[in-house]
């Protein structure tokens, strides 16, 4: 009984040494939040779908902004742990600074355009207004804006994700 014993300790001391989050993994998820956000965004502009409200496709964008900043920032060996923490959480701005500090840099024009709608989110996603919603009025940018944001980022920060794999 003391081998199986030790023999499940080791398992599960292996299993923790696993990582779950790797950079690719966080970036390939945030492709599939930006990739439904434009399913729903073409959707809602060929008046194939129709919403109530726009904030559903907002979430999509902005969770595949937050996820794709986790992930460049995984990929320069930040922990999960403290991208989880109050530190980071669903702060877009302190994600996009910490990149930028890392050294995350694209097209001097696409990284402007990536900050001003990161810095025009940040209050909706860091206030959860995209999942709980707060009537009144809003000043956001266009969604064709922040596809076209995220898009930039997704573009640059892809090639630091896969230079991790292998």
């Amino acid at each position: 009984m003391a081998n199986e014993d030790m023999a499940n300790k080791e398992l599960r001391s292996d299993n923790e040494d696993i990582d779950r989050s790797p950079p690719i993994a966080v970036f390939l998820s945030g492709e599939s939040f930006f990739i439904s956000a434009e399913y729903l965004r073409r959707g809602l502009e060929d008046k194939d779908l129709q919403l109530r409200f726009s904030m559903p496709v907002y979430y999509l964008y902005c969770h595949a902004l937050e996820l794709t900043l986790k992930a460049y920032l995984r990929s320069k060996g930040f922990s999960s742990n403290r991208l989880a923490s109050r530190e980071f959480g669903h702060k877009l701005q302190v994600l996009w600074k910490s990149c930028v500090a890392e050294g995350l840099k694209g097209h001097a024009v696409n990284d402007a355009f990536i900050a001003q709608a990161i810095e025009l989110l940040d209050p909706f996603a860091t206030d959860f207004e995209f999942r709980y919603i707060k009537v009144g009025p809003k000043s956001l940018p266009t969604l064709d804006a922040v596809a076209g944001a995220v898009e930039d980022l997704m573009a640059t920060v892809r090639p630091h994700c896969e230079a991790t794999v292998g």
